[in-house]
């Protein structure tokens, strides 16, 4: 569920960040942040059959990102809000 291009942008964001909730924090565009691909791919695992076939040895514990794009989304079955964050790695 997006609004996007519709006009309502900001009347779809700011009831998206009610229904998230007042201890929901979505980075901004453009901004710098550290992703720990062992949270999600412990969180990908969950969901896979194959169990324990990525071989965490060989991922960096932690890498700086910049974010270049935002889309916040609600389940359309539950209605569960969540955000999809698209994360460009920065040159060390």
């Amino acid at each position: 569920m997006s609004f996007a291009g519709r006009g309502d942008d900001d009347l779809y964001t700011e009831l998206w960040k009610l229904c998230a909730g007042p201890l929901v924090d979505v980075p901004q565009h453009a901004e710098k942040l550290f992703y720990f691909p062992q949270g999600h791919m412990e969180q990908v695992q969950c969901t896979m059959l194959f169990v324990g076939s990525i071989n965490k040895s060989r991922v960096e514990s932690a890498n700086v990102c910049r974010v270049v794009h935002i889309r916040l989304l609600a389940e359309q079955e539950t209605v569960e809000v969540y955000a999809q964050i698209t994360l460009q790695p920065e040159a060390n």
